[in-house]
């Protein structure tokens, strides 16, 4: 491959570097001390951009002033693609805007087309999105019928930890999956954790792994989130903190897709006896007290933002309200009969989506 044409695709900013470098080349006056079309002084090295012209000592042609052909060059003799790619930071995609045909775009109005009020109720240009059916002012759905299994296999994302691991590794509900052992909010923009899900593939055919935020923006056809996170970071020292990286999450999404639904999910119940006889050093952290002060937050939080907040917990722990002792190995997880009681509860606390025709994506 030609690593120039490589770095070129990394985005607009690089693009117009490769046009001045590549000018450089061809040119007299090659600023960029350019040796030939196969080697690029960048830094104060000499960088072989091609495997195949791999510089074997300082050359004449690779200076533009007497004072520096009387210096040694400094080489590097040969760069791989990912070394050379490194040097060019990738520019990330800009979500895109969506907008509502019916409606002219006021005058002077930029940005999305989705905005929120003051209070966190969100507003289609300025005016208020009218409620959806069983979303109550609480944020907490009613009980609603069952939803078919099309409901969550066609237009649906579940991103989270261990505990939606555990759901796709028994297909509790067959979804899409944005999830790994160990996730928490502060990996979702940034940690390549997921297969990119528009099957991009390395140069050995591998998977390429995204991150959760650029997942979502290389396939942006999905018209529900469901967002479990906070086992992970019961440690914190600061609950805010990690209220306002999820705040971060939720805005991320409706940039991304305005007209999606977003579940936040609360944090599972535990069981504290088996959690410690089961793990040679427990964490204090680990307790159901503290899950409810979580998932006091998440409510609030919900509320504040207007997305729908659910409690599977409420359904899945014992008389004591800790998970029962018989259902988890560790005190967290949750075996095979517990994911799909817990699936059963998403199957059945559900609110109406957003009309899709209200929006449109603008490819402008």
């Amino acid at each position: 491959m030609n690593k120039l044409d490589a770095i070129s695709r990394r985005g607009k900013g690089t693009r117009a570097l490769v046009r001045l470098i590549k000018i450089a080349i061809t040119g007299c006056s090659a600023c960029m001390l350019i040796a030939s079309s196969s080697h690029l002084r960048l830094g104060g090295m000499t960088y072989a951009l091609d495997d195949n012209s791999i510089l074997t000592g300082p050359t004449a042609a690779s200076v533009c002033t007497p004072e520096d052909q009387s210096k040694p060059l400094p080489f590097h003799a040969v760069l791989n693609e990912d070394e050379i790619l490194s040097l060019f930071p990738e520019e990330k995609p800009k979500p895109p805007v969506y907008e509502r045909p019916s409606l002219s775009r006021p005058d002077g109005w930029t940005g999305n087309a989705v905005t929120t009020d003051t209070t966190g109720k969100h507003l289609l240009y300025g005016e208020a999105i009218p409620p959806r059916t069983g979303m109550t002012e609480s944020c907490i759905p009613t009980v609603s019928g069952r939803v078919p299994s099309s409901y969550f296999s066609e237009d649906t994302v579940f991103i989270g930890n261990s505990l939606v691991v555990g759901m796709q590794k028994v297909s509790a509900i067959d979804t899409t999956y944005y999830a790994t052992i160990g996730m928490s909010v502060n990996q979702f923009f940034d940690k390549p954790l997921v297969a990119s899900p528009d099957g991009e593939k390395d140069k050995y055919g591998a998977p390429v792994f995204v991150s959760p935020a650029e997942a979502l923006v290389r396939c942006d056809n999905f018209m529900r989130v469901y967002l479990m996170f906070g086992v992970n970071e019961l440690g914190w020292s600061s609950i805010t903190a990690f209220i306002n990286q999820y705040e971060a999450i939720i805005d991320f999404i409706l940039a991304v897709r305005a007209d999606a639904v977003i579940y936040v999910q609360g944090l599972l119940p535990v069981n504290e006896a088996v959690y410690q006889s089961a793990n040679a050093n427990p964490l204090d952290c680990i307790t159901n007290a503290r899950i409810a002060q979580f998932n006091e937050r998440l409510l609030t939080m919900a509320q504040r933002k207007q997305v729908v907040f659910l409690n599977p917990g409420e359904a899945l722990a014992d008389a004591s309200g800790q998970l029962p002792a018989d259902a988890t190995a560790d005190g967290i997880h949750l075996n095979g009969a517990l994911l799909r009681k817990w699936a059963d509860y998403l199957y059945t606390h559900t609110v109406e989506d957003v009309d899709p025709a209200l929006f449109y994506e603008d490819n402008q």
